[in-house]
């Protein structure tokens, strides 16, 4: 993992009540929604990988939370597909999914 990428949340091994109440502090928040393949560099390389940024919606209670630009660049997830939370200094949290 980089020197440069502070994670927060290491939500693999949590239970669900705390990565619900991770994601819950974040509604109405930029953040960006991450799948990659590589765990290891994250982010950082070619290997296969999606991400969206945007506002992240949701209801408190609900597992079900989406990140939505348009009609063709969103990303929907459940708070059970999360394994990571994390942000660069000073920018919007990451919310890695599986």
């Amino acid at each position: 993992m980089s020197d440069i990428f502070k994670p927060p949340y290491l939500i693999e091994g949590e239970n669900q009540n705390s990565i619900q109440a991770a994601l819950e502090n974040q509604i109405g928040k930029t953040v960006c929604v991450s799948y990659v393949v590589d765990r290891e560099a994250l982010r950082k390389n070619f290997e296969t990988q999606i991400s969206v940024q945007s506002t992240l919606e949701g209801c408190v209670g609900s597992p079900r939370f989406r990140v939505l630009v348009d009609d063709n660049t969103y990303s929907y997830f459940y708070a059970e597909n999360v394994w990571m939370m994390g942000h660069d200094v000073d920018t919007r949290p990451v919310i890695f999914i599986a």
